[in-house]
């Protein structure tokens, strides 16, 4: 049996790639079928910063639900013309 001995390559980082040069991303557009993996109706999609605040799903299910119950409270209820009814001026004695 003969053993032969490999040069260990050592990694290559080459930060220069040709190819990004010669690729041109300025007509780039989202795949407008990628929301059909999905159901449409749990996709939202946040803004940059606004999602750099949240550092999970979770988290923003959270503070989501946390703002449904504060406007749920302050949610008037709806009254009746018939219930409320202006102050009647008092009449004068004569």
């Amino acid at each position: 049996m003969k053993k032969t001995v490999m040069k260990k390559r050592s990694d290559i980082v080459d930060d220069d790639d040709p190819l990004d040069h010669e690729i041109d991303f300025s007509k780039a557009r989202p795949n407008p079928f990628w929301l059909g993996v999905v159901d449409r109706k749990c996709v939202r999609l946040l803004a940059a910063d606004v999602a750099a605040a949240f550092p999970n799903d979770a988290a923003v299910n959270e503070a989501l639900r946390e703002l449904m119950q504060i406007k749920s409270a302050q949610a008037r209820k709806k009254v009746s013309a018939r219930t409320v009814s202006a102050p009647s001026p008092k009449k004068a004695k004569s």
